[in-house]
This record gives C-alpha cells, structure tokens and sequence, in this order.
C-alpha cells in the first residue's frame, strides 16, 4: 500500500528564521521552496522534512535522524546553541533528544546494524 515516508512535517512560528536554522545549525540542504513550505533533504535517504509557518503545538510524533557519529553531533549541536538532552541507552540503541527554536522535538539515535 505505501511505498515510503514521503515527509515529515513541522509547524514554526517564524518560516525565516526557522529556514536559516534548519540549514546553518542542522546542515540540510533545502530542495524546495513553495513560498509557503520549504522542504529540506536529510542525508541520502529519500524522505524530506517539511517546515511550514503555523501555530505550533506540541506533538507525539518526534522525527527520529540517524547518525553514525552520536557524539561528535550532540557536540556539535551545543556547539551551535541547540537544547540537547543527555545520551542515553535503549537496549542496542544509543540516543538523545533535541529542540528547534520552536521546540519541536527530535531524537537522534545510533545503533550498530544487524
């Protein structure tokens, strides 16, 4: 029935800030821009994240990034100014959370695969 994620999509408050955000402290690359929605490319997968300018609500869903360098991102990104939670361990997982401007939730998370 379905073939990928297609996007994930996130309410900001500021669509300007939130692109210089997502480029400078995130390092996407952005692939389009509708005026409305921008839509950036995360790593050499296919599935995109979307940013629309909106009400921001708090959400369950937390898009989940991986990162074959744990540390060296979450170094990276309190090097940058990002609010970073602390790592921790989930079985073969090793994970940490972080906010955008708006505090929308992330995870990133490395694991070694099977």
């Amino acid at each position: 029935m379905f073939s990928k994620i297609d996007t994930v999509h996130i309410l900001v408050r500021d669509l300007e800030k939130a692109h210089h955000w997502y480029e400078e402290i995130l390092e996407l690359e952005q692939v389009f821009n509708s005026g409305k929605y921008l839509v950036f490319k995360i790593g050499v997968g296919e599935s995109t994240l979307t940013i629309q300018a909106g009400e921001v609500r708090p959400s369950s869903i937390k898009p989940i990034l991986f990162s074959d360098a744990l540390e060296e991102t979450q170094l990276k990104l309190l090097e940058k100014g990002v609010e970073v939670g602390k790592i921790k361990e989930d079985e073969d997982v090793t994970y940490f959370e972080f906010y955008d401007l708006d505090g929308n939730g992330f995870e990133v998370c490395e694991y070694i695969p099977l």
